[in-house]
């Protein structure tokens, strides 16, 4: 029910911010999280198993560029119309078809009987992953308070470094047992976690809300607000409509909705209030994926051309791609610090020294060593880029902006895999490390010359 203030509705942001950190508001972004953990085991499976693909579809480097970049182009779209969708539809039914879809797809990967089949399944394989995310990350964002939202979004980006290690160990303990094609089978059937999602996650009061649909996004703050008193013991603390604190944050209002009224999401999005961030984000997403999942998807090939076997191989970037967990400590920390931009642009250039320097590396210890390095500036710097993604956008139009976002940047995603494979087929892994310190630069660059701060901002 409505919760009345001298006698007005009280807001839900207002009744969201004074939440206290609880199990209960663990719970449900743990269910989010944990959807998340399982797309990036199924998202990076595919780098791991490049190269068994290669063998028995006989794909030259090109070719293996193609199929990793094809996934990429299906997320492409799933994050441009998903995104659109979830500011018409809600954050939770696309959050769960979006699961279902990757989750078949995966299944027919997994049968493949012709590349033409291979290739079409990854493409809507894609489509849901790509889906996913920018829905997954406006959501959690959503069902925070603003104090702890900069924590939570970086643990879901933690779930990176840890799904990928997670799937390579996989890969590593049942590859030599179940083939490939039993591999991908068992990574499709992780989509069954989207019976959770509809079970037990509530729709974001704040899209509820946002769409004039009051009885419901209060009933749905009611719920949370009780799950809360309930896990803690405690009285929540009063509401107050229009706290010192909050005033002295940065809203979530740059224009007010009949400013809007009659315009779609997207056609604000290139209005003049927003062209700016419009041209920053797609500029940096555009580099910033492009390298972390080009790199990324080839780090398992690149270490077989520099003659290390499949299986050694993919141990060594699962070890590797540890050395993101520390990350999370360290932009917990200094997000709330430093704050959002610039602390994008301080990762944005140590990865790409890092880049350089685990190109140069020569032998196993310098891979291993600079290997760590990397990701944990890489992965790092993915977690800052999360944090700051939705605080760009007002909630009316924040999974459509994340979706277009996050759509620019599966097109670098889908482009990335391809231009290495080139670079593969004509130089050596030390140059396409070059490329991605050169990338890497022009993404944090933009954001310094055309980001805004967000450090503060309540939905």
């Amino acid at each position: 029910m409505s919760v009345m203030l001298n006698n007005q509705r009280v807001s839900i942001s207002n009744r969201l911010e004074r939440l206290p950190s609880s199990s209960y508001l663990m719970w449900m972004g743990g269910l989010v999280l944990v959807a998340a953990f399982l797309e990036v085991i199924d998202m990076g499976g595919i780098g791991f198993m490049l190269p068994v693909l290669a063998q028995f579809w006989h794909l030259d480097p090109k070719m293996m560029g193609y199929l990793a970049s094809i996934t990429y182009v299906g997320m492409f779209f799933g994050a441009m119309v998903c995104g659109y969708l979830a500011d018409k539809f809600g954050r939770k039914p696309i959050l769960i078809a979006a699961m279902l879809i990757w989750g078949v797809s995966g299944i027919v990967f997994a049968f493949s009987w012709s590349l033409n089949v291979l290739f079409i399944s990854r493409f809507i394989f894609g489509i849901g992953l790509g889906a996913q995310v920018p829905v997954g990350t406006s959501l959690l964002s959503e069902i925070v308070p603003s104090r702890l939202r900069g924590k939570y979004i970086v643990f879901f980006m933690t779930l990176l470094p840890l799904g990928m290690a997670s799937g390579g160990l996989l890969t590593y303990l049942f590859l030599p047992h179940l083939g490939w094609r039993g591999m991908f089978l068992l990574e499709a059937l992780f989509a069954l976690w989207a019976f959770a999602i509809w079970k037990y996650l509530p729709e974001s009061a704040l899209w509820l809300e946002s769409k004039a649909r009051h009885n419901e996004a209060d009933q749905v703050m009611d719920q949370i607000e009780q799950g809360i008193v309930k896990s803690t013991g405690q009285a929540l603390p009063a509401v107050e409509a229009n706290s010192a604190e909050n005033q002295a944050r940065k809203p979530d209002r740059e224009i007010a909705p009949e400013a809007v009224k009659g315009h779609s999401p997207i056609a604000e999005l290139f209005s003049r209030h927003y062209m700016k961030i419009t041209i920053m984000v797609t500029i940096w997403m555009f580099t910033n994926m492009m390298a972390f999942y080009g790199i990324n998807l080839w780090l398992t090939s690149l270490l077989v051309a520099k003659g290390f076997t499949i299986i050694k191989s993919t141990g060594y970037v699962a070890l590797i791609a540890l050395g993101g967990l520390p990350a999370y400590f360290v932009i917990s920390y200094l997000i709330e610090k430093i704050g959002r931009k610039w602390l994008v642009v301080i990762m944005a250039v140590l990865t790409a020294v890092a880049a350089y320097f685990y190109g140069q590396a020569p032998t196993l210890a310098l891979v291993i060593s600079t290997g760590l390095v990397y990701m944990f500036c890489q992965y790092g710097f993915n977690m800052v880029c999360q944090v700051y993604l939705p605080e760009l956008f007002t909630t009316r139009l924040r999974a459509t902006g994340v979706g277009y976002t996050s759509g620019c940047g599966r097109a670098g995603a889908a482009l990335g895999p391809i231009v290495i494979g080139f670079i593969v087929a004509g130089h050596n892994p030390t140059t396409v490390m070059l490329f991605a310190f050169g990338v890497n630069l022009i993404s944090g660059g933009i954001v310094a010359l055309l980001g805004p701060e967000t450090k503060g901002k309540v939905f």
